[in-house]
């Protein structure tokens, strides 16, 4: 008998906001972004693109002030703000 959890697929949730977290933080930095600053902003973006997350008061700051670098590596959403 097989049982199906939904935990894993929470996990593997996870596991894509983390993949495509670290390939968008890639982005920003080389588009000029601080790496600390790159780090929250790509965490926000990728929550918002897996679970449609809104960001954080913190992270709408953040995106707001490097709109023209996320626009650069392509990763603007136009519900971010």
């Amino acid at each position: 008998m097989t049982m199906t959890a939904t935990l894993p697929r929470r996990q593997d949730g996870n596991t894509d906001i983390k993949r495509i977290g670290v390939a968008y933080w890639q982005l920003l930095v080389k588009a000029g972004i601080p790496t600390p600053d790159a780090r929250k902003i790509a965490a926000a973006i990728a929550k918002f693109d897996v679970v449609q997350r809104p960001p954080s008061e913190e992270q709408k700051q953040l995106i707001s002030e490097f709109s023209p670098l996320i626009c650069r590596a392509r990763l603007w959403r136009t519900h971010l703000l």
